[in-house]
């Protein structure tokens, strides 16, 4: 963030905890701050909140400050609406979107491109990704943290398609689904990772007996930590 101040004043609260210089990384809950205003009725406090959004001063970085400046302005905020056909209306969501650099401009290179494979609800869907805040690598190749409810091997006796089902990204086990010594398919879910409050499902990269179950509810874990270890059933 190259510049950052905050509005202040009578019935506006700030929580944040970045300054000019600070880095927003991809790596955690990319929020910069939280704005809260009040006031004597809601047409006054939604005077208040669009003053406070003008205030702010924000360079470097990207944020939804015209948004909420839109929705502060709308009729259906001023009718007291949830404001849900605006935020499904891509029409009026692109008029708030940001201009693409030009060619050559400050912005820098052309972003990456990269393409995953993602497993949701149990159909496999190929996602085109365009930014420049993924791990480097084959451009086929997923970069941590992953899609929710993707199956994956890593390491482990046979390397690719061996026993280990490693995770796929750093969090607390938030729910186990399966015992040791049970008999699994594969899809089967074997636990819930939370991580960046969104909860992710891992299930089993194929069939056969959970013979080591080395996870707990509770339990942090990294990417490439064991969470079972499956092996065929004879």
């Amino acid at each position: 963030m190259t510049r950052y101040r905050e509005p202040s004043g009578p019935g506006v609260r700030v929580d944040s905890g970045v300054l000019a210089g600070s880095e927003i990384t991809p790596l955690y809950d990319p929020m910069v701050a939280k704005l809260i205003v009040w006031d004597v009725d809601r047409e006054a406090a939604t005077r208040r909140m669009a003053r406070a959004l003008a205030e702010f001063d924000v360079d470097g970085v990207r944020t939804l400050i015209p948004f909420h400046k839109a929705i502060m302005a709308s009729q259906q905020w001023a009718r007291a609406e949830t404001c849900r056909d605006l935020v499904e209306d891509r029409e009026w969501l692109s008029a708030l979107a940001f201009e693409e650099a030009a060619p050559g401009s400050d912005e820098g290179s052309e972003p990456l491109e990269r393409t995953y494979t993602v497993e949701v609800s149990g159909k496999r869907f190929d996602v085109r990704v365009l930014g420049d805040a993924i791990a480097s690598g084959n451009s086929s190749a997923p970069a941590a943290p992953r899609p929710r409810r993707e199956r994956q091997s890593r390491g482990g006796g046979g390397g690719a398609g061996g026993d280990t089902l490693a995770s796929p990204l750093q969090g607390n086990i938030f729910k186990v689904l399966v015992e040791q010594g049970a008999t699994v398919e594969e899809g089967a879910l074997v636990c819930i990772i939370e991580a960046m409050k969104m909860e992710n499902e891992i299930a089993a990269h194929k069939s056969g007996v959970i013979a080591e179950l080395p996870i707990s509810e509770g339990a942090a874990v990294t990417a490439g930590d064991t969470l079972a270890v499956i092996k065929s059933a004879a």
